[in-house]
C-alpha cells in the first residue's frame, strides 16, 4: 500500500526540479545554490514533520528578495530579475508544509520557471522538460483529488497503476491536437518574448573589430555560433571566413567600407558545398569556409575580398547554401591598391621600427619579406593565452617585447603590422577556426570560443596568401575536434536533436506552411475517383468488411475482460428471463433473488468476490465464468411443464 500524501510530495519535488534545471544557468549564483539547499531542507523537514520557516520567516525572505530584484528591474534587463524571483519563491515553498494549497503553488511556480527558460533559449530539450512536467502535474492533480477526500488514503499498486494511467491519458489525448496546431499556427524563431531579453556582449565570439590590449582576459563561451552541413575535412581546411579588416586606427583594426576595385580570379582548389545554420545574432556577416565564392538562400551583398553581408530582410533563423574553394591563396591578376594595405599607425615604437629594418635588408621580394617575418615570429617562443593579457595603449610593442603572451588578436595584429612596416600589403580576416564534426547529423558545430583572427599577406604572383600567426605560438593547440569518448558521443547526440529541432520546428515558418498546403492541394487535385463498374461488388464488400471491423474494434475498445464478461452475463439473463439490463439500479445480488437460478448465484459470487475486493479476475476465473454463462437457464428448461 502506498500513502497518497507521500507520493504527492515526491511528485512535487520532481516537478520543482524539472522547473529549476532549465533555468538554473541563467539565474544568479546565490539563487542557483539556494534551490538545492531548499530541496534538501524540505526533504529533511518533511521527515521530521516540523516547519519552522512558515509564516513570518517565509514572508520576510520573500519580501526581501522581492525588493532586491525589483530594484534591478530596468528596460535593459527586465527578464533576469523576474526569473530569479520565481526560483526564490519556488525554493521558499519547498521548505513549507506540503498541504494542498502549497502543493498547487509549487506546481504553478515550477511551470512558470520552466516557461521562463524560454526567455533565454528555445530548444528541443525544453519540449522534453515540458512533457515530463505536464505528465507529473497531471498525475499529482488526480492524486490530490483523492487526498482532499481522505488525507490518510493508501492505494494498492494495482490501483496506483490505474490512477497513473488515467492521469497520463489526459495530456496524451492532447497530442493529436498539438500536431494539428503545429502545422497551422505561426511560431517564433527566437526565444519566447525575446524582446524582453536583451542579450549582452559575448566574452568570446565573432566581432566587427579587432582590439588587442582592451581586456586582461577573455572568457570562453561554449555556445553554438553556427552549424554547417558538409563533408568531414582536415583540420587545416576549417577556416570559416566572415569579415576582412583592412584599416588600422591606433591599435584597433576595422573594416573601412571602402569599395575595392581589385578583381580577384577564381582560386584553384577543392570545391566544397555547405548548408549553414547560424544561431540568431546581431551579426550581419555570413560565415563560410575560406574562400567562399557564392552564397544562396538569403539576400546578400558580396565584396571583392569575398566578404558576404546579409541584407536586411526580417528577423529570425536563416539557412543558406555556400560554395567555397579550399585554398590558402586568392589570386588577384590585376594587382591591388598597395598604398591602402600599407598604411600604418601614426606612431610606432623605436623597437618595432628597428626590428622591421632587419626584414628589408637587401631589397627582398614580398615573399622573402614574408618569410623573414614568419621565421622571426617562430623563433620568439610566443605563448598563446586568454588570461593575463597586457592592457596597454601600445599592445603590439608590449606583446612583441615585454609580455610575449596573447591570443589570436595579438598574434594577427602584430604580425600584420610588422608586414606593413616591412612593405608587404597585409590585412586581417575574422571568422572561426575548427569545429566539432557530428557524425549523427553530418555537420560541423562551431562554438563561439572558436572565433579566430588570421592574416592575409599579398605576394606578387600568388595574390592574398593566408597566414595564421597564432600557429607560431609554442603552445598553440591545432586540434579542431574533440576526442571521441562516450561523453562526447552523448553530447553530439543531444546537439543533433537540437539541430533537427531547429530544422523541423523552429524554422518551420509560414512559407513552409504554405508549401505544405500547396503540395496537399496538388495531390488532392490529382486524385482520380474513377471506378471500374466490374469492381463495384468487390468494393462494396470491402467497404462492408472495413465498416464491421471498425464497429467491432470500437465496440470492444476500452473494455476490460471483466466488463466484457459482465455484459455477456447480463445479455444471457435478459434473453432467458426477460429482465432488462438496467439491473444496476437493483444490484447483482438482488438479481440472484429475482431469477432463482443457481448458475446466476455462482456467477455473482465469483465475479463479485474479485471485483468488489478491488482485484482483477484470473484467467481460470474468466474461463469458469464463461462456462457458467452458457449454463444459465438450464435449471428452468429441466422443470416439468417448461420443456420446449
Amino acid at each position: 500500500m502506498v500513502p497518497v500524501s507521500s507520493l504527492i510530495t515526491v511528485l512535487a519535488y520532481a516537478v520543482a526540479v524539472l522547473g529549476y534545471l532549465p533555468v538554473a544557468p541563467h539565474v544568479d549564483l546565490a539563487v542557483r545554490l539556494a534551490f538545492p539547499l531548499a530541496l534538501a531542507a524540505g526533504i529533511f523537514l518533511d521527515k521530521k514533520g516540523t516547519y519552522p520557516f512558515t509564516g513570518i520567516p517565509a514572508t520576510a525572505v520573500t519580501v526581501t528578495f522581492f525588493i532586491v530584484y525589483f530594484m534591478q528591474l530596468s528596460m535593459a534587463n527586465p527578464a533576469a530579475p523576474v526569473v530569479n524571483f520565481l526560483v526564490v519563491l519556488l525554493s521558499v515553498r519547498l521548505v513549507n508544509e506540503k498541504n494542498p494549497r502549497n502543493l498547487l503553488q509549487i506546481f504553478a511556480l515550477a511551470l512558470f520557471a520552466l516557461a521562463s527558460s524560454s526567455l533565454f533559449s528555445l530548444s528541443a530539450v525544453f519540449l522534453v522538460y515540458l512533457f515530463l512536467q505536464l505528465g507529473l502535474i497531471a498525475v499529482s492533480l488526480v492524486l490530490l483529488t483523492f487526498h482532499s477526500v481522505d488525507a490518510r488514503l493508501r492505494l494498492t499498486r494495482r490501483s496506483l497503476r490505474r490512477v497513473i494511467g488515467v492521469a497520463l491519458a489526459m495530456p496524451a489525448a492532447s497530442v493529436p491536437l498539438l500536431l494539428i496546431f503545429f502545422a497551422i499556427l505561426p511560431r517564433t524563431q527566437y526565444p519566447l518574448l525575446n524582446f524582453l531579453n536583451v542579450p549582452g556582449e559575448r566574452a568570446t565570439g565573432f566581432s566587427d573589430r579587432v582590439e588587442p590590449g582592451k581586456a586582461s582576459s577573455i572568457g570562453d563561451v561554449k555556445t553554438i555560433a553556427f552549424r554547417a552541413e558538409c563533408e568531414q575535412l582536415g583540420r587545416n581546411d576549417l577556416y570559416w571566413r566572415g569579415i576582412v579588416f583592412d584599416t588600422i586606427s591606433g591599435a584597433t583594426w576595422v573594416r573601412s567600407g571602402k569599395r575595392l576595385v581589385e578583381v580577384s580570379a577564381t582560386p584553384p582548389g577543392k570545391a566544397i558545398r555547405q548548408v549553414v545554420y547560424p544561431e540568431p545574432s546581431r551579426n550581419s556577416y555570413l560565415l563560410a569556409l575560406d574562400v567562399p565564392l557564392r552564397i544562396d538562400g538569403v539576400r546578400a551583398s558580396q565584396d571583392a575580398d569575398f566578404t558576404f553581408t546579409r541584407r536586411p530582410s526580417g528577423s529570425g533563423r536563416i539557412r543558406y547554401e555556400a560554395r567555397s574553394v579550399l585554398t590558402g591563396a586568392i589570386p588577384v591578376p590585376r594587382g591591388i591598391d598597395r598604398s591602402h594595405y600599407l598604411r600604418i599607425p601614426g606612431r610606432v615604437s623605436a623597437r618595432i621600427a628597428a626590428l622591421t629594418g632587419e626584414f628589408t635588408v637587401g631589397n627582398p621580394t614580398d615573399e622573402e619579406r614574408l618569410n623573414r617575418v614568419e621565421t622571426w615570429f617562430r623563433r620568439q617562443g610566443f605563448r598563446y593565452a586568454t588570461s593575463g593579457l597586457p592592457v596597454t595603449a601600445d599592445p603590439v610593442d608590449t606583446f612583441l617585447f615585454v609580455r610575449r603572451t596573447g591570443h589570436c588578436e595579438f598574434f594577427a595584429s602584430s604580425f600584420a603590422t610588422l608586414l606593413r612596416l616591412a612593405g608587404v600589403p597585409a590585412r586581417l580576416v575574422g571568422g572561426y577556426y575548427g569545429g566539432d564534426y557530428n557524425d549523427v547529423g553530418g555537420y560541423y558545430a562551431v562554438t563561439e570560443d572558436r572565433a579566430h583572427v588570421w592574416v592575409e599577406a599579398f605576394v606578387k604572383g600568388k595574390g592574398w596568401v593566408r597566414v595564421d600567426p597564432s600557429s607560431f605560438a609554442s603552445n598553440f593547440d591545432r586540434t579542431t575536434t574533440s576526442s571521441r569518448g562516450f561523453a562526447t558521443k552523448i553530447t553530439a547526440l543531444l546537439d543533433s536533436l537540437t539541430w533537427y529541432w531547429n530544422q523541423a520546428v523552429i524554422t518551420y515558418d509560414l512559407q513552409k506552411q504554405v508549401d505544405f498546403i500547396r503540395r496537399a492541394n496538388r495531390q488532392f487535385k490529382g486524385l482520380s475517383l474513377a471506378l471500374d463498374p466490374r469492381l463495384l461488388p468487390q468494393a462494396l464488400a470491402l467497404a462492408a468488411v472495413l465498416t464491421l471491423s471498425v464497429w467491432w474494434i470500437t465496440a470492444r475498445s476500452g473494455r476490460t475482460p471483466e466488463e466484457r464478461i459482465l455484459r455477456s452475463f447480463l445479455a444471457r439473463v435478459e434473453k432467458v428471463y426477460g429482465i432488462p439490463r438496467n439491473h444496476r439500479s437493483r444490484g447483482l445480488h438482488e438479481l440472484v433473488h429475482m431469477v432463482d437460478d443457481s448458475a446466476v448465484a455462482i456467477f455473482v459470487d465469483i465475479w463479485g468476490g474479485a471485483i468488489y475486493r478491488d482485484r482483477r479476475l484470473s484467467r481460470e476465473e474468466c474461463r469458469q465464468l464463461k462456462q457458467i454463462i452458457n449454463t444459465i437457464g438450464d435449471v428452468r428448461r429441466k422443470e416439468p411443464g417448461k420443456q420446449g
